[in-house]
């Protein structure tokens, strides 16, 4: 399974889910299933309701436009941390 769900999408996720299990214990109903499946797709990182709909918020899977200098040069993981 790939990452579909970014980092601030599983913020928001988290804390719908908590406010929906709150609810659904105090309202009663399936609100606090709802809550409690929310909260573990953010916690997973991946929804597959995301993936049937092709939707992804992940960097991970973003493409990088193409390199059109015509210099061919590799860049190491840490060399983005130093800009």
């Amino acid at each position: 399974m790939k990452c579909n769900i970014g980092k601030t999408e599983r913020i928001i996720r988290v804390a719908g889910g908590l406010l929906l299990t709150g609810a659904g214990i105090f309202i009663g109903g399936l609100w606090a299933i709802l809550g409690v499946i929310v909260m573990l797709t953010a916690l997973v990182g991946w929804c597959p309701v995301s993936a049937v709909l092709g939707l992804s918020s992940c960097r991970d899977n973003e493409t990088l436009p193409a390199d059109t200098s015509g210099q061919h040069t590799e860049r190491k993981p840490q060399d983005r941390l130093l800009k």
